[in-house]
C-alpha cells in the first residue's frame, strides 16, 4: 500500500484555481529562504499517440521543462506535477506511461531540448550551474481539458516549507484510512491529519478560448504564474 495525503482536501483549501483578489491564504516568504531551482517551461501541448496493439490513438498532454540549479550545493530533485481544473479535479502525471510515448515526444522537441530524458530519469541531485541542467518532460493520459481554464502546480523546485493545523483534525478519530480506487486498488490514505505541511510551489495558469467542444484542440494560454504555498 501507498501513503499519500488526498490531493482534493489540499486544493479545496489552498491549491484551486481562484481569483488572485479573492482571499490571501499561507503566501511564500517575499524573498527566498530555502533553496530554489530555476525552472523554464514550455506551454502544455497535446499529442496523439496510436500505441501496439490498439485499435486507436489515445490523447496525452505533456510539459517539456528545464531545471537548473543556481546556488553553490546539489539538491535533490523530486519534481510533483498536478494540473487542476477548474472545477476542481485533480490530475497526476503517470510514470506507468508506454516509452514510447515519451520518444514521440523526444522526437519533436529533439531541436531544442536535445537532452530531454524520461520523468523517471530526471529524479535526483541537480549539481550547481548552467552546466548540469536537467532537461525532462511531465505527461498525462487522456484528461479532459474542456472547461474554460486550468492551472499546473510543479513542486519540488524549493526547499521552503511551512506548517499549518488542521482545523478539522478529531484526535477521536485515526489519522488514517485504507481506502478503495477506482481499479480497485487498495491504498492507504490519511484523513486526518494534526497539520498540513505546505510547499513553495509554482502555479501557472491557463486559459481555453473558444466552446467546450473545440477546447481539446487548442492551445492553451498562459496567465499568471506564481509562488503558492500548497
Amino acid at each position: 500500500m501507498s501513503l499519500f495525503l488526498a490531493p482534493l482536501a489540499l486544493c479545496l483549501l489552498w491549491g484551486a484555481p481562484r481569483d488572485p483578489e479573492v482571499g490571501t491564504g499561507p503566501q511564500p516568504a517575499p524573498r527566498p529562504v530555502a533553496w530554489e531551482l530555476e525552472f523554464k517551461f514550455l506551454d502544455p501541448r497535446r499529442i496523439e499517440i496510436q500505441l501496439p496493439g490498439s485499435d486507436h490513438a489515445e490523447v496525452y498532454w505533456y510539459v517539456v521543462y528545464t531545471v537548473t540549479n543556481p546556488g553553490p550545493r546539489s539538491q535533490r530533485f523530486f519534481p510533483w506535477f498536478q494540473i487542476v481544473t477548474e472545477d476542481l479535479r485533480v490530475h497526476e502525471t503517470d510514470l506507468g506511461i508506454s516509452p514510447l510515448v515519451f520518444e514521440a515526444i523526444r522526437e519533436r522537441h529533439k531541436v531544442t531540448h536535445k537532452y530531454l530524458v524520461e520523468p523517471t530519469k530526471v529524479i535526483g541531485a541537480v549539481l550547481s550551474g548552467d552546466d548540469y541542467a536537467r532537461e525532462s518532460v511531465a505527461i498525462w493520459r487522456n484528461i479532459d481539458l474542456t472547461l474554460n481554464s486550468f492551472s499546473v502546480y510543479v513542486s519540488g523546485l524549493s526547499g521552503e516549507l511551512q506548517f499549518l493545523p488542521n482545523p478539522a483534525f478529531d484526535p477521536k478519530k485515526p489519522e488514517k484510512e485504507v481506502l478503495s480506487t477506482p481499479d480497485g486498488r487498495q491504498r492507504e490514505v490519511v484523513t486526518n491529519p494534526e497539520r498540513f505541511t505546505l510547499r513553495k510551489t509554482l502555479e501557472i495558469r491557463y486559459n481555453l478560448p473558444g466552446s467546450p467542444a473545440a477546447r481539446p484542440d487548442v492551445e492553451p494560454e498562459r496567465g499568471a504564474v506564481r509562488w503558492v504555498m500548497r
